[in-house]
């Protein structure tokens, strides 16, 4: 290999995430970050956010197990009352959610019903882009996790490298940002930096990196400091986070193992505040119950296993766990006894430091918007002003364009 092919492909892919460019930008720009925002909230607060891709259905995993409306268009798919986990004498969970029931009843669940925006996009990609830039009306270069992180982080005090991070091949649109770079991590043994296939690639890397000199240029430091984290970053994590020991019993499917990597970076000295999991597809047009069901387990069974982890290091209460799905399906089945794209949704809150409970009112089957859809009574954005706020220490307006109204689950 050329050594100017080298230089210039290694360091194209230095940057995680991509935004290399843009973070000098920011540098050159000389952008000042808004001031932080005092509300006395704990700086070790853990953020977890669970996406359920595909489109989750709402009115199966939050059954509207009184109302006659609910079995008259689900007769093949719905949930018989006898199966349900009742919470009250109107609503209850999915009996595969058993394990979210239990973290509900130890009042560490809080369930936010009838979630939504106005004018709703039913297209997967856009409206995962909506919900992770919390932007219905407009398109956003960053998402909402990474315009926090820019206006937490500097120049002056910048990010540790596994601050924040996404578990899975990807980054998602929620984490990317301007000058703080997230790494995305598919599976621990196998994250490493990219330098080319072969050993020769990766021994001149290291060379190269490592013998960087930053005297003639401020861009120069940059590139240098971000590339030896790179490249470095797999050994510095696995040393990390063999320093934890799960003390919980993970089920062995991909979401729950996600969830074990993630209580090893929380309680690690890898110290991760934000981690991305998610889990699917719930994208259920044909042969809903079975594929949500099983999702749905999944997901329950997870957060139990997830929290008895983190409870057994004293952590429990420090990790607010949130999930979101692009949106809900419509009120009746369809002809292969699945559901279609539709809008609002119930959401979860999970930790030892929610305020347990019912937010909202469950949307009505037969009041419907004009496209024949659920009406929202609660916008996505208030639910995360109010994580920005009262769980992250942070001025919502810093973030989230408009002004949301707090909720009480924290």
């Amino acid at each position: 290999m050329k050594r100017q092919h080298f230089v210039t492909s290694a360091l194209s892919v230095a940057f995680l995430g991509g935004n290399g460019a843009r973070a000098l930008a920011q540098v050159a720009a000389g952008s000042p970050l808004l001031p932080g925002f005092a509300s006395g909230v704990d700086p070790d607060n853990v953020l977890v956010v669970v996406q359920m891709g595909g489109g989750n259905d709402g009115l199966n995993t939050v059954v509207p197990w009184s109302d006659d409306a609910y079995h008259r268009v689900r007769p093949a798919i719905g949930i018989a009352e006898n199966a349900v986990l009742k919470l009250n004498d109107r609503i209850g969970f999915n009996p595969a959610l058993k394990g979210l029931n239990e973290l509900y009843k130890q009042g560490r669940v809080a369930l936010v019903q009838g979630v939504g925006y106005p004018n709703p996009n039913r297209s997967h990609f856009e409206a995962t882009q909506i919900w992770e830039t919390a932007s219905p009306d407009r398109p956003q270069q960053y998402g909402w996790l990474g315009r926090y992180l820019d206006r937490r982080f500097s120049a002056a005090k910048p990010a540790s490298t596994f601050e924040a991070v996404s578990l899975g091949d990807s980054l998602p649109a929620a984490l990317v940002a301007s000058h703080v770079e997230v790494p995305a991590i598919g599976a621990l043994n196998a994250f490493a930096y990219n330098t080319g296939r072969d050993l020769a690639s990766k021994q001149s890397a290291g060379v190269l990196y490592d013998g960087a000199k930053a005297g003639q240029s401020p861009y120069l430091a940059m590139i240098a400091q971000t590339a030896r984290d790179a490249y470095h970053g797999g050994d510095v994590l696995r040393k990390q986070t063999a320093e934890f020991t799960n003390k919980a019993t993970y089920a062995p499917n991909g979401f729950a193992q996600q969830l074990a990597l993630a209580a090893k970076l929380i309680g690690s000295t890898a110290g991760s505040k934000i981690v991305f999991v998610s889990l699917g597809s719930f994208d259920t047009h044909a042969g809903q119950r079975a594929q949500q069901d099983r999702l749905l387990g999944y997901l329950g069974d997870g957060l139990l296993a997830f929290y008895a982890d983190l409870a057994a290091h004293g952590l429990d209460k420090k990790v607010l766990t949130m999930t979101f799905s692009e949106f809900g399906r419509r009120v009746a089945q369809n002809a292969s006894n699945g559901t279609d794209h539709g809008t609002a949704m119930p959401l979860f809150i999970a930790g030892g430091g929610v305020k347990g409970g019912i937010y909202g009112e469950h949307p009505s089957l037969t009041d419907l918007d004009r496209g024949g859809d659920l009406k929202f009574s609660t916008d996505f954005r208030a639910v995360y002003a109010t994580v920005i706020e009262k769980w992250l220490g942070r001025n919502p307006a810093e973030v989230l364009t408009g002004a949301y109204p707090t909720l009480a689950f924290v």
